[in-house]
């Protein structure tokens, strides 16, 4: 026959007393009291399961009242007897609530400013900058707070699709190439199982895409007027100093405003850009004409005291903003269908190719054409052999363009 046991009191479960071991106070059903030497006081539930006696921690006095935990140990009978072991839920229920934190903590968010901390090496300085933004404007808006396991490949392609119907095919792209390299940092670190970009066919969701034309002018009269407009300006002198340099050169706008003195050998008429600096990734030595020096040694005494060639009008100690000559060609009455920084290099290309092999024109061939714009080429032992092999006729070329120029503002 089966012991019967006095139920508690309350008054008895306050008044229990430490004592020099540990000891039980039994309320019957498996329920009990222990009481530890500290006077600490903890409700357990005594339990069989597959045969073997357990026990389970229920609380201390402090969160379980003697009611209360007689209604825990009601609610945990009834698991027992259908036949669920207390001890291994409440586990299972502690792992989950973990994974619940680990996805809380694991946000998109988090891991992806973990990987751009960890790419900061890998780039320079404005690049990073620039990836930190595109996460900003173009993936937090919608993904920002998602666990990195739980954003869908709908979700990434809903990013792509808003940025494509802007007709903002490139950054899209872009998009796509730094989600990519979140992801495979998440992959490696174990933050997410899967690579779902890689799931991605971003022909299928970007389109294909019509291959873009920077507005630029070719007719001479146009480019008179430019180099005039140019000359003519009345805004900021660095400014002003940068858009006379830039035809002459026509190199791409983040290199002109990023240009250091460090880089620029005036005496040998040698810019030699480094690779961080260059699309590319390869250190480019860029031949300047007389027009271009005459410009920098004009700038050098204003500017020439400091790191930048060009730096900011606000800020000295910084280079020039990317949206400063954009402004600037604004400001000069050009809009964006008609002229933009990136146009001289059109200009030049477009010039260069049409007057090859012309009578008024040059004996100068595409490849050295596309030596001067900085443009890789895919056979790497062909490349290797360019940059060694063309620095004459490239600073010929760049001679003959800048002398072109010249003779057509002055026509």
């Amino acid at each position: 026959m089966a012991r019967t046991v006095k139920p508690l009191s309350a008054k008895k479960v306050e008044n229990a007393k430490a004592k020099e071991k540990k000891y039980k106070l039994s309320d019957g059903g498996g329920l009990f009291l222990q009481v530890n030497p500290n006077g600490s006081k903890f409700w357990r539930l005594g339990y069989r399961f597959n045969g073997k006696l357990k026990e389970y921690a229920i609380g201390t006095l402090k969160d379980y009242t003697l009611e209360e935990a007689r209604q825990e140990r009601s609610r945990l009978r009834k698991l027992v007897n259908n036949g669920i072991d207390i001890n291994q839920l409440k586990k299972e229920e502690k792992e989950k609530l973990k994974t619940v934190e680990v996805k809380k903590e694991n946000t998109f968010y988090n891991i992806s400013q973990k990987w751009h901390k960890h790419y900061e090496k890998e780039v320079s300085e404005n690049y990073h900058i620039r990836l930190g933004r595109a996460m900003e404007n173009y993936i937090y808006p919608m993904i920002k707070n998602i666990p990195m396991d739980e954003v869908k490949r709908t979700d990434i392609i809903a990013i792509l699709e808003a940025l494509k119907d802007k007709e903002l095919h490139e950054t899209a792209k872009r998009t796509a190439t730094l989600l990519n390299k979140i992801y495979k940092y998440a992959v490696t670190y174990e933050y997410t199982p899967h690579n779902i970009i890689a799931d991605i066919e971003l022909k299928t969701v970007l389109g294909k895409r019509e291959k873009k034309h920077y507005p630029t002018f070719t007719n001479e009269q146009d480019i008179r007027g430019l180099l005039l407009s140019i000359d003519e300006y009345s805004g900021d002198y660095t400014t002003k100093m940068a858009l006379k340099l830039l035809p002459y050169i026509f190199v791409r706008s983040f290199n002109i405003r990023n240009a250091e003195w460090n880089e620029i050998d005036l005496k040998n008429k040698l810019w030699t850009i480094p690779a961080e600096k260059m699309k590319t990734k390869i250190e480019f030595n860029l031949p300047l004409p007389n027009q271009a020096i005459n410009i920098l040694e004009e700038i050098q005494e204003f500017s020439g005291h400091g790191k930048f060639v060009f730096p900011s009008c606000r800020y000295p100690n910084r280079a020039m903003s990317d949206n400063t000559l954009i402004s600037a060609l604004r400001r000069m009455g050009y809009t964006k269908e008609e002229f933009v920084p990136h146009g001289f290099r059109a200009m030049f290309s477009t010039i260069a190719y049409e007057k090859a092999n012309m009578e008024d024109g040059h004996r100068y061939t595409g490849e050295v054409i596309e030596a001067l714009l900085a443009h890789k080429e895919t056979n790497k032992i062909k490349g290797a052999y360019n940059r060694a092999e063309y620095q004459k006729p490239m600073r010929g070329l760049i001679e003959w363009y800048a002398d072109y120029l010249e003779g057509v503002k002055n026509a």
